[in-house]
């Protein structure tokens, strides 16, 4: 029994060592954050689910409430044809979803100017299978909305409220 205890840490034991660590919480300098935008977006749902379930940051009601505002000024998805058939039909699509924003005090000073960030996916299609080809469009980019939001969690941890 204790060989096996010994080994069921030794994978842990490497892991440690090449610095690996579990996604923990994020820790934001303010305390409270009004997020702005469309409130039925998918994006500023899943930013507000993230905020409140791994910092420990308040999503504020108001801005005149908040140390910080985030501003959703724009969220778009497309789909590019990227290869064809020998039939003229679309074989690969590229998707994209871009999101821009900016982080402002309720003053008015800005904490981060307006950005874009964009993720990029690539999608194999066949028209034969429409249906599944439109479920995992979908979830590619309900991924890339989560990698979006990851991304966005470390810019806003980097932020400083004075």
């Amino acid at each position: 029994m204790k060989r096996r205890n010994v080994l069921a840490f030794v994978p842990l034991l490497a892991l440690s060592a090449c610095g690996f660590q579990l996604r923990g919480s994020t820790n934001l300098s303010f305390s409270s954050l009004f997020v702005a935008g469309a409130e039925t977006s998918a994006f500023v749902i899943a930013l507000k689910r993230r905020i409140a379930a791994t910092t420990s940051t308040r999503i504020a009601p108001d801005a005149q409430s908040a140390q910080a505002v985030f501003t959703l000024l724009g969220e778009s998805q497309t789909q590019t044809a990227q290869a064809y058939n020998a039939d003229g039909t679309v074989a690969q699509y590229q998707l994209r979803y871009t999101v821009r924003f900016q982080l402002a005090t309720p003053q008015g000073r800005m904490l981060i100017a307006p950005t874009d960030l964009t993720q990029t996916s690539n999608l194999s299609y066949n028209s034969s299978a429409m249906l599944a080809k439109a479920n995992e469009t979908d979830l590619l980019y309900r991924g890339m909305r989560q990698e979006l939001i990851d991304r966005l969690m470390f810019q806003l941890a980097a932020v400083k409220v004075n």
